[in-house]
């Protein structure tokens, strides 16, 4: 639909002088002639169709024309007010949709129209006389009183709000609509027994549904009025004792009791049932993970809770996605790996559920699982950029080289959006590309990585390590050591990358005090670091203490291909 021009917008705002004008002309009791009738017909029926083919100017204009043949027309005040309205000039309308309601205040489309708005420009109380206006004159339609009362809320009246809500009642009976509507108002306005009797008299009219009973015992867990509550759990209880809303209410109940072991076994009795809502499930258990955090206490109870939510729900992703997440957090990858598995057996869909499969195969070591799964995610997200990654992770751990720089370099298109996923993904096509000797492309990748993030500090440490190990740009290795170590202080391995790269300068005393800060910061656990310690202590002479941590890195298995030599010679090859 094209918006009225401006200039049609000021045609139109002098209309109101123009009729009167046109008014001046004609005696007071005067109607129409015969002919004028006739054309305001024709022109009204040929505005509303180019209204309909979209040529909303030329429908204005022929509005316009017919107000000065008849400046009594209603449908064109009201049109030309609706024209106005859909070009968002409601200041501008609502002189027109007023005129239209002044002249045939008995169509109730221009008395809505008019009163929309009004409200649309926060003229509340006007729009508010025309609903009351409506409602006198149409007192079998309700719709009229929902608008009152919904007007009173926005205004703040609440008491009228409530008499305009009983006018309904009048006319529909009791209903849930009307009488949860009341109760909300009456708590608002803290008058807890007028409430409380709302939700009595929705349960006398309808004594069959028990969920009125748990909304009422809801309000008064809620006001801590708990002997009430427990007298309406008691009447739910006699109605139905498997209902498991009930049970949850009750575990409720019994927590704000104090009587922790009671709601534990209510929440129990709850979960065992298949007919509650898996999401009000899910909803528990996500205060559990949240108290669980600082609460290790409460785990035995999460982990209960989830093995029942499980067996009542078999075939619901949510309940196992829920658990894996639990054990994911708790350090329990493999059985968070079976649980993830189960997730998306049940449901494929969710790129986030796949993401964390492949991961705790990526945490377990398990490349060839990670090279697996990470494909049939593709198959199913094949835009995803960390997928692409994960897949190249796995290649290159399982020392697949070839299928790797295939998978990163194909999946660069795909992460460039995430400047830090993108850096990761060069890094690991760096990393291959270094394992296969191309050191013109493995350099090349860390380059183009650290032109996208070039305060990255693994980026740094890694590239660093490399051309150390191949004893290349030394001088440009140790700024980019040193920097990674600014970046991230206390990182044992960015410190063994330093220590090492002075002890290819030769600067043993130098890297003899990196080592030791690594060592300091946990690198006494990593072989590597520890046969780099032998290392530089045998350039220092001290051949005894090096063999005793050649030794020690031989026996925590993560070392160099040439440490059994180094430990048979006694010395450096």
């Amino acid at each position: 639909m094209r918006i009225v021009s401006h200039t049609i917008l000021i045609a139109l705002s002098v209309l109101l002088s123009l009729q009167a004008v046109a008014q001046k002309k004609r005696k007071k009791d005067a109607g129409l002639s015969y002919d004028d009738q006739r054309r305001v017909t024709e022109m009204f029926f040929e505005a509303n169709r180019q209204k309909m083919l979209g040529n909303i100017e030329d429908a204005a204009l022929l509005y316009r024309d017919i107000l000065k043949i008849d400046a009594k027309n209603a449908a064109s005040f009201y049109e030309i007010s609706n024209i106005m309205t859909a070009a968002e000039q409601l200041q501008e309308a609502l002189p027109f949709a007023q005129r239209a309601y002044e002249l045939d205040a008995k169509n109730e489309w221009y008395a809505l129209f008019l009163a929309e708005i009004m409200r649309g420009l926060n003229d509340l109380n006007g729009a508010l006389k025309i609903y009351k206006k409506l409602a006198e004159d149409h007192p079998s339609k309700i719709e009229y009183q929902y608008e009152m009362a919904t007007t009173y809320l926005y205004i703040g009246k609440a008491d009228e709000a409530i008499a305009a809500y009983n006018k309904i009642e009048e006319v529909i009976g009791v209903s849930e609509e009307i009488s949860v509507q009341k109760e909300k108002i009456y708590l608002q306005l803290d008058k807890l027994p007028e409430a409380a009797k709302e939700l009595e008299n929705l349960i006398n009219n309808y004594p069959g549904e028990q969920r009125y009973l748990g909304m009422l015992a809801e309000v008064y867990t809620a006001n801590d009025m708990l002997d009430k509550a427990f007298e309406v759990y008691g009447r739910m209880l006699k109605n139905d004792p498997d209902d498991p809303i009930l049970h949850l209410n009750l575990a409720e109940y019994y927590r704000k009791r104090g009587e922790y072991d009671r709601s534990f076994e209510e929440l129990k009795v709850a979960f065992k049932s298949s007919s509650l809502n898996i999401d009000n499930k899910i909803q528990v258990m996500m205060s559990y993970y949240n108290l669980t955090e600082s609460e290790n206490k409460l785990l035995a109870q999460a982990y209960e809770l989830l093995d029942l939510m499980t067996a009542a729900h078999p075939k619901e992703a949510k309940a196992f996605a829920m658990k894996a997440d639990f054990l994911l957090r708790d350090g329990k990858t493999e059985e968070a790996r079976q649980a993830f598995y189960t997730t998306v057996t049940l449901d494929s869909s969710r790129f986030p559920i796949w993401n964390q499969l492949v991961n705790t195969s990526y945490q377990l070591g398990d490349y060839a699982a990670m090279e697996k799964d990470s494909k049939a995610a593709l198959e199913l997200f094949p835009n995803q950029g960390m997928l692409y990654l994960l897949n190249g992770i796995a290649h290159n751990g399982l020392k697949n080289y070839k299928a790797a720089i295939s998978i990163l370099t194909e999946g660069e298109t795909f992460a460039r959006t995430d400047s830090y996923m993108y850096a990761q993904l060069l890094s690991v096509l760096a990393d291959v590309y270094n394992s296969t000797k191309n050191y013109t492309e493995s350099d090349a990748a860390f380059e183009k990585a650290l032109a996208r993030e070039p305060t990255n500090a693994l980026l740094l440490n890694n590239y660093a390590y490399f051309l150390s190990l191949r004893k290349d740009r030394l001088d440009k290795a140790e700024e980019m050591s040193r920097r990674s170590n600014v970046l991230a202080p206390r990182q044992s391995s960015y410190q063994d990358t330093y220590a090492w790269i002075l002890f290819q300068q030769g600067k043993f005393e130098e890297a003899k005090e990196w080592i030791q800060k690594a060592f300091d910061n946990g690198g006494q656990k990593s072989g590597v670091i520890v046969e780099h310690y032998g290392d530089i202590l045998y350039r220092l002479g001290q051949t005894d203490e090096a063999l005793n941590l050649w030794k020690r890195a031989r026996e925590l298995g993560d070392h160099s291909d040439e440490l059994p030599a180094k430990i048979e010679s006694r010395k450096l090859p």
